[in-house]
């Protein structure tokens, strides 16, 4: 027994330094927010403002001439304005972005044991995992906003308050509507149908909510942005490919087959394997409970199907992958202590490893979607595991709150 403790010991110690020693390959590089290197950040931030300038004589901000279009509505612009009149100390947004990310973080320890050890490991997930708050400074992306939003989306499933949930989801998605795709996944909450579906209403009220908000606020701007959001789908001329700027699993796979000579129709056939396979594996991991074997609080029921719906999604950004991070801790920690701190070790050592800059090779291009997938994998096998060897009647407590899968 005491050579187990030891070993067990050894184990967490040697698992904490390979996390160290990875994180150390994707720290935010900070000495660009006071070192005079204004025009290599906040490029992101800098389109905001500057629509918001030809907002302010009467133009288009759709159609001005700028490096980078404006993708968003401009109810959302209006949101940032205040750090517009800042942009000059870079450092400024850097401290709201980063309080933004600590108190998010904060928010998330009610989802884990109330121990230092797994609330620094939360700190740690939301700043390092994925390299994608450093992504989120260096741009000054407004995807920001949908840290704690999307945070708030799992405390309200934990609690639960699954319309509510759906509702902030919902108004989470307005922002950039692709993460709207992972509304399927409160249809998998394992309550009774007429709830899953008034989730799955109260989503839609909130993402059409805003945006009628501004249509109504913004008509005059409304047949340009309808534009922007249509030249950004595939096949359109303001699609971006998918590599180190928008790394997503669709491409990952054709690219990486491509490198071995494989094109369509296999390569199509790949995809929908994949998909296959982890949709088996979510299946088997969101088991409902037996009497020989228990099950995933909602909570981490929805997390992970969201995380898999998201990982199949054609646009990736560098920071988008942010939104990733609370539902990596609600559905870990769901599934045990020891499945969420492996899968916050699991992102930071994947995307750490892989990280050896753009056009380097080919699986270095999509190091963050790497990092990605090894969290998932960790947290789909830790679910299973914890299926078929947890009794029913030793099933540990459903994280909600103030409490936490311990």
């Amino acid at each position: 027994m005491q050579d187990k403790v030891v070993f067990r010991r050894v184990l967490a110690v040697v698992l904490i330094a390979v996390t160290a020693a990875a994180g150390t390959r994707i720290l935010p590089q900070l000495n660009y927010f006071f070192k005079g290197k204004r025009a290599t950040i906040g490029w992101d931030l800098d389109v905001v403002c500057s629509a918001l300038q030809a907002l302010s004589v009467g133009n288009d901000p759709y159609l001005r001439e700028a490096k980078f279009p404006l993708p968003y509505g401009i109810i959302h612009v209006y949101l940032f304005e205040p750090l517009c009149a800042i942009t000059t100390y870079p450092f400024v947004y850097g401290i709201v972005f980063a309080l933004i990310a600590i108190g998010s973080a904060v928010a998330l320890w009610r989802l884990v044991p109330p121990s230092p050890l797994d609330r620094v490991a939360v700190l740690v997930a939301v700043l390092f995992a994925f390299n994608t708050f450093h992504w989120q400074l260096m741009s000054g992306n407004l995807a920001v906003i949908e840290l704690p939003l999307i945070t708030a989306v799992v405390l309200l499933l934990a609690d639960g308050r699954y319309r509510w949930a759906g509702f902030v989801f919902g108004v989470m998605s307005s922002l950039k509507l692709l993460p709207f795709f992972g509304v399927l996944a409160f249809l998998f909450l394992p309550r009774p149908l007429r709830v899953r579906f008034e989730t799955v209403a109260a989503a839609i009220v909130g993402l059409l909510g805003v945006e009628a908000l501004n249509a109504v606020l913004f008509s005059r701007w409304l047949p340009s942005y309808a534009g922007q959001l249509l030249g950004r789908l595939p096949g359109s001329a303001g699609y971006e490919a998918g590599g180190y700027f928008n790394q997503n699993t669709i491409d990952f796979v054709f690219d990486g087959l491509q490198q071995l000579g494989i094109g369509q129709p296999v390569s199509g056939f790949v995809l929908a394997c994949l998909a296959l396979g982890v949709s088996a594996l979510v299946a088997v991991a969101c088991a409902r409970k037996t009497t020989e074997h228990g099950e995933l609080p909602p909570v981490a029921v929805v997390s992970l199907v969201m995380l898999v719906l998201w990982l199949f999604i054609f646009r990736q950004k560098n920071y988008a992958f942010e939104t990733f991070i609370p539902l990596i801790i609600a559905a870990g920690y769901g599934a045990g202590r020891a499945t969420g701190r492996a899968a916050i070790m699991a992102s930071i050592i994947a995307t750490g490893i892989f990280n050896f800059g753009e056009e380097k090779f080919f699986i270095a291009d999509y190091y963050q979607l790497l990092g990605v997938w090894a969290a998932v994998l960790v947290v789909l096998l830790g679910a299973i595991i914890q299926l078929r060897w947890t009794p029913a009647t030793a099933q540990r407590e459903t994280i909600g709150v103030g409490g936490s899968a311990s």
